[in-house]
């Protein structure tokens, strides 16, 4: 084994993405930046999360730059262009054409702490050249604590990003599928059905798989006993098999295509991407959002923040 990849095998995640990242820098080639920039990179030049993990890192980014008056760019262009789903609204994200981004060493600062440990060596940043961030994690609810400030993570979202006209419509072909008022359950079952391949996690077998499906069906029909009435419900996962294992159920509304984790996959179509930002919106306009798994099951945070951006009840229901 070359002492390189040793010494690369050792270290922490963090540690060995800041290392990656660092080749990509020079010592010549100036580009001379008219001004400072704050540009979070989301290119897949790292292992960036799923979506929830990629909006944190952008609200986060955003409301750092705001209260420190950075202008913010997002290069996001990891499986896909972000403003193929999501466009600017009232800040504009995108890089001008005048805006150069600087690889050499001499005018960058680069970041790739994760957050919100990270959070004090960034807001000690005394620095006018360039800010390269590569890093996920939530410091709106930090920054506000430090600073004395009140940031919404909802309302940051909806700042920077609308939908772009097919993921409007979109969006408002599947409510008037549901035609109504509904509440929401998510199931997350990461690769335990054998659905799609995501990261090292296992898959279950054959007979976990039918008790595991059943468990959660059960626990289906338990949110039903304690709604009143005739309350429909979305039920969104990552897993087509459970969908399509409950879309029969009485008053339960089901969308089974196909679900890809985007850190983990590329050069899928663009209705495969399209379905996680359509779960994302559904979600984010129920009455309240149920998060419902065993142990073995993954704690999603994609419900929790879809429930954050119109600030609508989000619980989580363990199943036994």
């Amino acid at each position: 084994m070359k002492l390189s990849t040793y010494i690369l095998s050792n270290l922490q995640p963090a540690q060995r993405n800041f290392l990656h990242q660092l080749r990509k820098y020079i010592f010549h080639k100036k580009v001379y930046p008219e001004r400072q920039l704050f540009i979070l990179f989301i290119d897949g030049s790292m292992q960036h999360g799923g979506m929830a993990d990629r909006f944190k890192s952008a609200v986060s980014a955003f409301a750092f730059c705001l209260h420190y008056n950075i202008p913010f760019r997002l290069k996001y262009t990891s499986p896909f262009e972000l403003s193929d789903y999501l466009v600017p609204n009232e800040y504009d994200w995108r890089l001008r054409k005048n805006e150069k981004i600087s690889y050499n060493f001499f005018e960058v600062k680069y970041i790739t702490d994760r957050m919100p440990e990270g959070l004090i060596r960034l807001r000690n940043l005394k620095t006018q050249k360039q800010i390269h961030c590569l890093f996920y994690g939530d410091i709106v609810n930090a920054l506000n604590n430090l600073n004395n400030t009140n940031y919404q993570w909802g309302e940051l979202f909806k700042r920077l990003f609308r939908p772009a006209e097919a993921l409007k419509n979109a969006i408002k072909q599947y409510q008037e599928k549901i035609d109504g008022d509904y509440v929401c359950a998510v199931f997350r079952f990461q690769n335990l059905l054998g659905d799609f391949t995501e990261y090292q996690y296992p898959e279950a077998d054959e007979n976990e798989k039918k008790k595991l499906i059943s468990k959660c069906k059960n626990a289906l029909y338990k949110l039903q006993r304690r709604l009143s009435g005739e309350q429909k419900i979305l039920v969104t996962s990552d897993s087509v098999t459970f969908l399509n294992a409950v879309r029969d159920v009485q008053y339960v509304y089901v969308f089974p295509e196909k679900i890809v984790h985007i850190d983990n996959t590329s050069g899928e179509a663009h209705n495969v991407y399209l379905k996680s930002f359509i779960d994302f919106y559904l979600l984010s306009e129920g009455k309240v959002i149920y998060s419902i798994g065993t142990n073995q099951m993954y704690n999603t945070q994609f419900p929790m923040y879809a429930a954050k951006l119109n600030n609508i009840p989000f619980e989580r229901i363990i199943i036994e």
